[in-house]
């Protein structure tokens, strides 16, 4: 080997050690960064797992831990999301968290963390759905379509099973044959076994073969346990064999117990009363929309009304919104109104953000008209905007006309930037002029640091 190729052959490998080395680098800077996120995860401090978890995104974008951060960025936004009182920046963080588990699902489908990315997006978009955005919706019918491993239900009879003892499974096995063969000899022998076994986990088991007869001894069995029955599994199985039942009888026994029942048992009854038609029904949620001591209570009742997209429901829920003194019930009914798309519904909103006392529900309806589609919202929120005093109901308009997408918001905003004379208010319009892709506002950008 002559000295000029081994001099060649010792550049370059020195060459490919710096290399290896330099790599060897970022890949220890990458995983400290990764550990400083992670660390905060476990601490539960989001602003700084969110700012760990940036830099590496922004630094390393190339390193080993990319694909799983993806799925901590969307974890730690959306728990940051589920501390914000504002509304509209929970919901674009809920957005921003989205995007995130996007990019893992897209670019990093082979990671170990993409199928908890489509749980956690799953949850996510089911909360966004439910706020009206539709958009989302698409993320709950894609998980419905796509085949995944199988998981048993909440209330299966497997899940329940598993806990059972042999003997026990096989007492459960000899029920359901009974039950298929002679239903009258069936019910008795499960009735005794519900009201007198020593295990909860049989007697649950029981009483859920019980719940798939239409006996008519049923529902008053279900009714007697799910209010004095000892053992809280017993009376759960029950409110929920009640709730599923579409017998005129249930839904009687159901009004009945309402105010007997623990919470989790009127979060049921409230499910049921939702999927019934029975004006029954509907006057039991408003009762409790109007007047039941629990806040959270009351906001269910209003979210379930709020389903009921005919023009009744829609009046006793305008009603509602005219009697309400406190905040919160308020801003359950703008969240319902903004989920209609009804006119009417479109109508209230505009009339609360233009005349409603409370700053908080006129920032909240600005924000709902923001997410409604059509031409005519933009010139609405541009009037508001300039007949407003009130600096947060202006910036909802600034966030909402930015958020629209609409052809016309841009040159509304600059309009509005022209007459504006607070400098804050002023300022928040230019930095969402920046954001956007037009022309028309790049020109205005230009006109200002040209003055």
């Amino acid at each position: 080997m002559t000295k000029k190729i081994f001099g060649w052959m010792l550049i370059i490998a020195l060459a490919l050690a710096g290399s290896l080395a330099a790599q060897d680098k970022t890949q220890d800077q990458a995983k400290q960064t990764y550990d400083k996120a992670k660390q905060a995860i476990y601490q539960k401090n989001w602003t700084a797992a969110l700012d760990a978890l940036r830099m590496l995104e922004k630094s390393y974008p190339k390193s080993a831990y990319m694909g799983e951060s993806y799925y901590w960025l969307g974890y730690s936004l959306d728990k940051m999301a589920a501390g914000m009182a504002d509304q509209a920046r929970k919901l674009e963080t809920k957005k921003e968290a989205i995007d995130k588990l996007n990019t893992l699902l897209e670019g990093y489908a082979a990671s170990n963390w993409a199928k908890d990315a489509k749980i956690l997006r799953l949850q996510i978009a089911e909360s966004l759905a439910k706020s009206g955005l539709e958009d989302y919706e698409k993320y709950i019918d894609g998980s419905i379509e796509e085949p995944e491993e199988p998981e048993e239900p909440e209330d299966s009879e497997d899940r329940h099973k598993a806990r059972l003892t042999p003997d026990e499974e096989i007492k459960l096995v000899a029920l359901h044959a009974m039950l298929g063969m002679d239903k009258e000899k069936a019910f008795p022998v499960l009735e005794k076994m519900v009201r007198t076994e020593k295990s909860d986990e049989l007697r649950v088991q029981a009483l859920f073969v019980i719940t798939q007869s239409k006996d008519p001894k049923v529902i008053p069995l279900l009714t007697d346990l799910a209010v004095k029955d000892p053992s809280p599994k017993v009376r759960d199985m029950a409110f929920l064999g009640l709730a599923q039942s579409k017998d005129e009888a249930a839904l009687d026994a159901l009004l009945k117990i309402y105010g007997s029942a623990e919470a989790k048992g009127k979060e049921r009854i409230f499910f049921a009363l939702a999927q019934s038609k029975s004006p029954k029904a509907t006057a039991k949620m408003v009762e409790v929309a109007k007047s039941d001591p629990d806040p959270k209570l009351r906001a269910q009742a209003i979210f379930w009304l709020g389903q009921h997209k005919d023009e009744a429901s829609q009046a006793l829920l305008f009603g509602l919104y005219n009697e309400a003194q406190d905040t919160k019930v308020k801003e359950s009914l703008i969240m319902a109104f903004g989920q209609s798309k009804s006119p009417q519904a479109r109508a209230k909103l505009i009339e609360i953000a233009r005349t409603e006392k409370d700053a908080k529900a006129r920032e909240q309806a600005v924000f709902w008209l923001g997410q409604m589609k059509g031409e005519d919202i933009a010139p609405v929120l541009v009037d508001i905007y300039k007949k407003s005093s009130d600096s947060k109901t202006k910036q909802m308009v600034i966030h909402s006309l930015a958020q629209s997408g609409m052809d016309k918001a841009v040159p509304m905003l600059i309009e509005m930037a022209r007459a504006e004379k607070d400098s804050e208010a002023k300022k928040q319009i230019v930095f969402w002029l920046g954001q956007s892709k037009s022309e028309e506002a790049l020109k205005y950008l230009r006109e200002l640091l040209e003055k």
